[in-house]
């Protein structure tokens, strides 16, 4: 239930047209959910099959769901990655000062990919 209502819940959101078609293609292809062991059958049998394409549509229309396949090392860069931008996010939200510039500056580049600033 909570896949269909998840799936319900980005087909309202959906503005692009070719996202919602692939989506309500995707929600096409199992039964409803109201029988829930014809569902759980249909699951058992089509879950990696689904999730494929369902991973292959938001990498065309999003750009996430990539298989990134990341090291140890590559993966724990990213979390350090993750928890000095959180600390940073954590300060600005604070009562800590600092001035205009400072903080204009933090927020202009604050999640920009290396490289870029």
């Amino acid at each position: 239930r909570a896949r269909a209502f998840a799936l319900d819940l980005a087909l309202d959101r959906a503005l692009d047209v070719d996202l919602r078609r692939s989506l309500q293609s995707l929600k096409y292809q199992h039964p409803s959910t109201q029988n829930k062991k014809l569902f759980k059958q249909w699951w058992i049998e089509n879950e990696t099959m689904w999730t494929e394409e369902l991973r292959a549509v938001m990498i065309q229309h999003r750009d996430i769901g990539h298989n990134w396949q990341l090291s140890p090392e590559q993966k724990a860069l990213l979390q350090q990655y993750y928890e000095a931008n959180k600390l940073l996010v954590d300060c600005l939200n604070s009562d800590c000062y600092l001035s205009r510039e400072v903080r204009e500056q933090i927020e202009a580049e604050l999640l920009l990919p290396n490289g870029s600033l």
